[in-house]
């Protein structure tokens, strides 16, 4: 009846007598603590005295009484424990589990930071436009030249806002489908050529500076047009972005059995290796002066990153101080 029971559950379980000796054990507890547990003392396999504090208050109370763990197992997880009285099945004893719920605190803290990372995204703005408005309500009221200056740099403080808005948004759409994949065709060198043309006449600074190496009768793959545009912009954006006015950028596409990759070579600073790992992060910069001068939202990588997701493609970005950077996506086909 015990085994029965433990076994019914899908969070690691034990069944403990009133000296806190193992009797029942389920699949799921003996693979997570890695042992036979069954005739084991419960201290042997928790040490915790948060965990024998549980138990304690339940044959106190004969009550159902719960407490957060925290086991250093493979990696560090926080479990949810109960420890309840199970009076009359095969004399009294005591159902005790396990739930996981890392998941649960890592997505708190992590509506934690973003929260706080939007708010001080808006903050600076928010401020610059307060100071302005001030300035043109006071002493340059009656400053034309001053008013033209300041709606200028009012005109450029909103367009950021709305850009980080824009992103925001933009996430938010993304996470909501990322687990359905697209089913478009799209043709790789046919819109790496119209995302070069869109980007040399966007600015001076970045005419003739991209030179796209495309081998024959590639296959089209499966994707979405319109995110795929996102990612390779954004992408060739910032190889253009963060290098020298007269470098240039390479980008190359190679097929193999599996995958259509498509690589972006620049020549610029580089980005340190402690960096590498977080760039995909929401609002994470490397320079974060040069980045909000250049215009960025500091959600560009987060968005390529979910919208690659999406497209079960895999991002591996390598890079060198002083030589540049190598910024790689493999597409399925």
């Amino acid at each position: 009846m015990l085994q029965t029971i433990v076994d019914a559950l899908p969070h690691p379980a034990l069944i403990l007598d009133f000296d806190y000796k193992i009797q029942n054990a389920n699949s799921a507890a003996e693979s997570l603590f890695d042992t036979e547990l069954s005739g084991m003392d419960f201290v042997r396999v928790l040490r915790q005295p948060e965990a024998i504090d549980c138990l304690n208050k339940t044959v106190k109370t004969g009550a159902l009484k719960t407490c957060d763990l925290v086991l250093h197992l493979q990696t560090p997880r926080t479990y949810k424990a109960s420890a309840a009285p199970l009076v009359g099945l095969d004399g009294d004893c005591i159902l005790f589990t396990l739930i996981d719920i890392s998941a649960e605190i890592d997505a708190e803290k992590s509506r934690s930071t973003f929260v706080a990372n939007v708010s001080h995204e808006l903050r600076s703005p928010l401020t610059s436009l307060m100071g302005i408005v001030e300035t043109l309500q006071g002493p340059a009221r009656d400053d034309v030249k001053a008013r033209d200056n300041f709606l200028s740099l009012m005109q450029g403080e909103t367009e950021r806002m709305s850009r980080l808005v824009g992103g925001l948004l933009s996430l938010s759409k993304l996470e909501a489908k990322e687990h359905l994949p697209p089913n478009g065709q799209v043709d790789i060198p046919k819109l790496l050529r119209r995302i070069m043309t869109v980007l040399s006449e966007s600015k001076p600074a970045y005419k003739n500076r991209v030179f796209l190496d495309v081998p024959e009768d590639l296959p089209l793959i499966v994707g979405d047009e319109d995110e795929l545009t996102e990612v390779f912009q954004n992408l060739i954006e910032n190889a253009l972005k963060y290098s020298e006015p007269r470098s240039t950028v390479a980008v190359s596409i190679a097929q193999s059995t599996n995958n259509i990759t498509v690589t972006i070579n620049d020549e610029g600073e580089g980005i340190a290796p402690e960096h590498l790992p977080r760039l995909t992060e929401r609002f994470y910069r490397v320079d974060k002066g040069r980045s909000r001068e250049a215009g960025g939202t500091g959600l560009g990588l987060a968005i390529t990153k979910h919208i690659l997701n999406r497209h079960r493609a895999r991002l591996s970005i390598k890079s060198k101080i002083g030589v540049g950077s190598s910024v790689r996506v493999a597409l399925p086909h």
